[in-house]
């Protein structure tokens, strides 16, 4: 019975849970870094709204004026009311959409 509940108590121990922290210390990176890394832009992306950094040009974003599907500016994390956005340049339409698109988690 012992040995039963030592292993339950590995089982469900912090560490071996699918989380942030890996075994290593490492946390795992989010969603917007990996967006980031992936279009290179590591530098223009902030990691938290209050950094600021330099925008990307509208071009560069692929910006367009209409919504892509479901997705708009207005739903985006990046978009500030009424018609700016944290990395993107120019005036930023509500319905507008860009490849830099960040849905709120």
């Amino acid at each position: 019975m012992a040995a039963a509940a030592a292993i339950c108590a590995t089982a469900i121990s912090p560490g071996l849970r699918s989380g942030a922290i890996s075994s290593f210390g490492h946390r795992r990176p989010t969603r917007r870094e990996l967006i980031a890394a992936a279009l290179g832009l590591g530098a223009v992306l902030p990691a938290r709204a209050e950094e600021t950094s330099a925008k990307v040009s509208q071009l560069a974003a692929a910006y367009q004026c209409t919504p892509k599907g479901m997705f708009s500016c207005a739903v985006c994390t990046f978009f500030i009311r009424p018609r700016s956005c944290k990395v993107v340049n120019g005036e930023i339409s509500p319905t507008g959409w860009c490849k830099l698109f960040d849905l709120p988690d």
